[in-house]
């Protein structure tokens, strides 16, 4: 009932209420007392003017005979007797019947009798019927009081027993109301500084503390929230910092790679791979351009690790099948102002997107690769050219020394051949063996002069192919069909003069000797070895040839040999002939020191 009345107030009102009940109880309590107590006070005093009445009715009788003076006690016995005090306390306690037959009596009988009587004897016995209704009178004054007395101790001790109860209920209301929530309301704030979230105040009610406890309640849930909410944010902000200190690592790793002395397809490899950890990229392949030729190409995969030894290269693929792709193809082109060097692809998953910071490592691995492969272009047409220079005044050097004298020597030997009359026949055929030499000398000499001034205008064995076949092609009145299946740069520069070279002068064979209708130039590589093959269709090469001044022959082996190849002229199968120069290119030779490359 208490809980049913004190649930819809606040616990501020409930206490209010507690102490106005209280405070009610006190007041009440003293009330009745007093009103009590007020009725005993007016019976005191009716008791004492009975009590005068009977010492005034004793020494009337003491007085009789009566005389003059004591009137005087006659007048202050009828003012006693008729006194309100009397009237008032018997008028209180429904004594009036007895107060008025009292006061009849003492008209009618006793105040007559007191100034008749001559001896106390006469009037003793009205005296003492006076006497004895007056103590009526008092008996029923004093059972009155006592029972107002006896109401005003019960009424005490019911005010006792309420307020002993009252402080019963309020000790417990205390307890369950404010300190039990209390203590629960201070055990979740002392769990939420420690960082626990999970205990929870039970407040029952719909008071303050009640309300306190639902707030904490919330409050620590949010809080719980707040902080796995804060705490997701730190693991990915601490996420993202290590995966753009991997980045700037990786970005930094990468260019110290590409910029290193080794060979392309142990810088790209690596670099290749690492980029496909750290993104969700894969397949990843860089296609690197000869001349920006999109069929003509080389491949770079993210096959592994291992460097280039004598047997292959593990990191070029070749022949390999066709990966089984599933998402979307990207392509970035590795191009800058001047020239297209290459494509990169790479499969990005069905509905998978490159966060930024994956975008940005893409966009600056392909600026650093593009810078890369630009470089590598410009050192090769250095390098070129440098060579170039040095072969064309290596020419200089030839023709102005060693062409000069031999020229010189064909005019001598021709004028001691103009006297022959007057010499004799072996000092002929001397002079005779001595020319072919010089012819031969001057033969060889002029093929070495064509060779040093032969120039490589762009990077590259095929661009040079591509000229000659144009030049070629120009002279025969026919079209010289070029297969060239090499990747750029496959062959060294300084290998690369050799091998045109050979290919110009089988050329120049079929326009001289061959009478041929049909050419066809072809470039391919078997494993780690070029194949040069020129085929024309015309009237085939004669056995023994090189015994027949074909010096063109002999040049084209000493080249061959030069490159550590092999180089045969035969008959082809139907006909014409086939010249078919084999070799291993040379790796790059690089001097890298401090360099260590997992």
């Amino acid at each position: 009932m208490f809980k049913r009345c004190f649930s819809p107030l606040t616990l501020v009102n409930q206490l209010v209420l507690i102490v106005m009940l209280s405070t009610a109880i006190g007041v009440t309590g003293m009330a009745i007392s007093g009103w009590l107590v007020q009725g005993v006070q007016g019976n005191a005093h009716a008791i004492n003017k009975a009590g005068s009445l009977r010492m005034q009715s004793y020494r009337l009788l003491a007085a009789i005979p009566l005389s003059a003076a004591d009137q005087a006690l006659l007048d202050e016995m009828e003012v006693t007797v008729f006194s309100p005090a009397l009237k008032d306390a018997a008028q209180r306690e429904n004594q009036q019947p007895k107060l008025t037959a009292l006061q009849g009596y003492w008209h009618s009988k006793l105040e007559p009798g007191l100034k008749q009587a001559q001896s106390p004897e006469t009037v003793a016995a009205d005296v003492a019927n006076f006497v004895s209704r007056l103590d009526d009178l008092v008996s029923a004054f004093d059972s009155s009081t006592e029972q107002r007395i006896a109401r005003v101790v019960l009424m005490q001790q019911l005010m006792a027993v309420f307020m002993g109860l009252l402080l019963v209920f309020t000790i417990v209301w205390l307890r369950n109301r404010l300190l039990h929530p209390w203590r629960q309301l201070l055990a979740v704030a002392r769990a939420v500084t420690q960082r626990d979230f999970t205990q929870r105040a039970q407040v029952s009610g719909r008071n303050e503390m009640a309300m306190l406890g639902d707030a904490l309640n919330t409050m620590s849930g949010e809080l719980a929230e707040s902080y796995a909410v804060l705490e997701q944010r730190v693991r990915e902000k601490t996420a993202g910092l290590e995966q753009k200190n991997e980045i700037l690592s990786f970005l930094w790793q990468a260019n110290r790679r590409l910029h290193s002395q080794v060979p392309l397809c142990e810088r790209l490899s690596p670099v290749l791979n690492g980029l496909q950890n750290l993104t969700l990229l894969h397949d990843i392949e860089l296609r690197v351009y000869d001349m920006e030729d999109e069929e003509n190409h080389q491949e770079f995969t993210c096959q592994s690790n291992l460097s280039c030894d004598e047997k292959g290269c593990h990191l070029c693929p070749r022949d390999l099948p066709p990966l089984a792709t599933s998402g979307i193809t990207l392509k970035w082109r590795l191009a800058d102002n001047l020239m297209q060097y290459g494509i990169l692809l790479a499969t990005l998953p069905a509905g998978r997107h490159l966060s930024h910071d994956q975008q940005q490592l893409v966009d600056t691995l392909v600026e650093q690769l593009t810078a890369t492969l630009a470089l590598d272009r410009h050192q090769e047409k250095q390098q070129q050219l440098i060579v170039m220079e040095e072969r064309a005044t290596i020419a200089r050097e030839l023709h102005d020394s060693i062409a000069q004298s031999l020229s010189c020597m064909k005019m001598q030997v021709s004028c001691l051949q103009m006297q022959d009359t007057h010499l004799p026949d072996n000092s002929k055929q001397l002079l005779s063996q001595i020319r072919n030499e010089l012819n031969t000398s001057w033969v060889q000499l002029r093929e070495l002069l064509t060779t040093f001034r032969l120039q490589l205008t762009e990077p590259g064995l095929r661009p040079a192919l591509e000229a000659s076949c144009q030049e070629f092609s120009a002279r025969l009145g026919f079209a010289i069909a070029l297969d060239y299946q090499l990747p750029p740069r496959f062959v060294p520069s300084h290998q690369a003069i050799h091998l045109l070279q050979i290919a110009r002068e089988a050329l120049s064979n079929a326009l001289k000797h061959s009478g041929a209708t049909a050419v066809a130039l072809s470039v391919s590589r078997h494993d780690n070895q070029v194949k040069l093959t020129v085929r024309d269709n015309g009237c085939g090469v004669p056995e023994n040839a090189e015994r027949h001044n074909h010096y063109g022959l002999i040049i084209m082996r000493d080249r061959a040999q030069s490159l550590r190849g092999d180089c045969q002229v035969r008959c082809g199968e139907s006909g014409g002939t086939d010249v078919i120069v084999t070799f291993i290119p040379e790796k790059p030779l690089f001097t890298a020191q401090g360099e260590h490359h997992v």
